[in-house]
């Protein structure tokens, strides 16, 4: 073994890569192990499958006079993103000279626990996926939503290869709904949804919900349990005898998209909608993408990863491959995300020539550009980082443009958008022409966009003004009017009686 490093140094790297979901709970922080530790009886202990890891643990966080303890533990961590790195350090690990990229994460608690967010209680991981993840260990997909889409939730789990992250809304009398539909699902849906799915909770302080009768409190109200024989919520519940209905509330769709977000366990996390689905193996492949591209994810970069996003006709299946997509989409039974509603909300740079590339093996970047000119209304659904910008949340999902603002941002402070090739998201099958919210919350929809263009200003003083991010298109310059012609008519003379 190279000693140069000194055996802390190479036991660290070996334990970190096979070993992460244990070690992640005692790296010191800012990674300054024993790198002096040089005794070969050292590294003869780390090398076995039955190293005593808590006396280690507690050996380095001695050294550096670290403690474990709190919500949350900053941490520098090195991470090998190599689909068989296991596998060489089986067959030498001492000899494997891996590349390693340096990310700042925290790695989060994942105890339940209520907390405050503006006139919003919030439930942290009220219910609790089975497996845990580690800050490097895979991307949190994380969406916001209330009971009445959790049949979503079905296909997400199998399409996702990593940890799911939802907050749902649930003011009220919604609260013991939601709980039964989140039951339902662990206990009647597939069985990865316990593994992988991580349940929050929010609802305004005005509208709390109140005990059930046997005194329960809520943070002790779920029940793990349900009779599959009987029909999910969300198929015997109307819309009109919810309790969000018969109040009248907005949904506060911003607050549940950055309780979702912040409460993923992960670096990378997908912020996206719980109706967007996902092609398969979309994890594996990006995380191979970071293995070959580490200068697109250093700290200071302002990067994210965009996915086209489609939508296919209700008696559609979801396309499984690019090349499937295309065939679609040249039948028209594909189109793209809200072609007729919004098209320039949607269509990624470079997006007539991503339709018209045939299908290449692995993930790669398609397309850079920014959030300007064309497309300076665009609102991607993209891989991002828990150091990106959140969501405004005084927007609402009834007042429309609720991503635009967050957007708006990223353009302010430079990002480049970096769409994937051979990876995209398709809608629920059924092609929305019009939305609702355009007639139903017409009033609600003209003060979102006053609320728009103030938070706009206050964006500028905040990061400058730059004149190619908008969050609406300029007015298009009126014609001049050409002058009218006056035709002249020649008439006879009257004839004299």
């Amino acid at each position: 073994m190279t000693n140069a490093f000194g055996c802390g140094h190479w036991a660290y790297q070996y334990l970190i890569i096979t070993h992460s979901a244990d070690f992640q709970n005692c790296a010191p922080i800012n990674n300054t192990f024993p790198r002096n530790s040089s005794n070969n009886s050292d590294c003869e202990i780390l090398s076995r499958n039955d190293y005593p890891f808590d006396e280690i643990c507690k050996t380095w966080q001695a050294k550096n006079g670290e403690t474990v303890e709190g919500n949350l533990q900053s941490q520098n961590e090195q991470l090998t993103l190599n689909a068989d790195s296991e596998e060489k350090l089986a067959d030498g690990w001492q000899d494997y000279d891996a590349r390693t990229i340096q990310f700042h994460c925290d790695t989060k608690s994942r105890n339940t626990f209520l907390s405050q967010r503006g006139l919003y209680y919030v439930i942290y991981n009220f219910v609790k996926a089975e497996e845990e993840f580690g800050c490097i260990d895979s991307i949190t997909l994380s969406a916001p939503g209330d009971y009445r889409f959790l049949d979503n939730v079905i296909p997400l789990v199998d399409r996702w290869d990593g940890p799911i992250s939802i907050a749902l809304y649930a003011p009220g009398y919604d609260f013991y709904t939601t709980l039964d539909a989140i039951a339902y699902l662990r206990n009647c849906g597939p069985e990865r949804i316990k593994k992988v799915v991580t349940f929050h909770i929010l609802f305004e302080q005005a509208h709390t919900p109140k005990p059930r009768k046997n005194g329960t409190i809520l943070l002790d109200s779920y029940d793990d349990s349900y009779n599959c024989s009987l029909l999910p919520p969300w198929q015997t519940v109307t819309d009109e005898e919810m309790y969000k209905s018969q109040n009248e509330l907005l949904y506060p769709i911003n607050v549940a998209r950055n309780v979702a977000k912040l409460a993923a366990q992960t670096y990378f996390i997908f912020p996206s909608d719980i109706e967007l689905y996902p092609t398969r193996n979309f994890v594996k492949l990006f995380l191979q993408l970071v293995n070959e591209n580490q200068e697109l994810f250093e700290e200071d970069s302002r990067n994210v990863f965009v996915l086209p996003i489609f939508e296919v006709l209700e008696n559609q299946t979801v396309p499984e491959t690019k090349s499937e997509l295309l065939g679609m989409l040249k039948k028209k039974t594909a189109i793209i995300f809200h072609e007729s509603v919004c098209v320039e909300c949607h269509r990624v740079v470079s997006s007539e020539e991503w339709v018209n590339t045939p299908e290449t093996e692995g993930l790669s970047v398609f397309s850079v550009g920014k959030r300007s000119g064309r497309y300076v209304v665009w609102e991607p659904f993209y891989v991002c980082t828990q150091k990106d910008p959140l969501w405004d949340e005084r927007m609402t999902w009834e007042g429309q443009s609720n991503k635009m603002v967050q957007a708006y941002t990223m353009c302010v402070m430079d990002y480049d958008f970096h769409v994937l090739d051979n990876a995209f998201l398709i809608h629920k099958p059924g092609v929305k022409k019009k939305k609702v919210q355009m007639v139903k919350y017409n009033d609600i929809v003209k003060n979102s966009s006053k609320l728009i263009k103030n938070i706009a200003i206050e964006l500028q003083d905040l990061y400058g003004y730059n004149s190619n991010c908008n969050t609406s298109h300029p007015p298009k310059p009126k014609r001049k009017k050409k002058p009218a012609t006056v035709k002249l008519v020649k008439t006879k003379p009257k004839t004299k009686l």
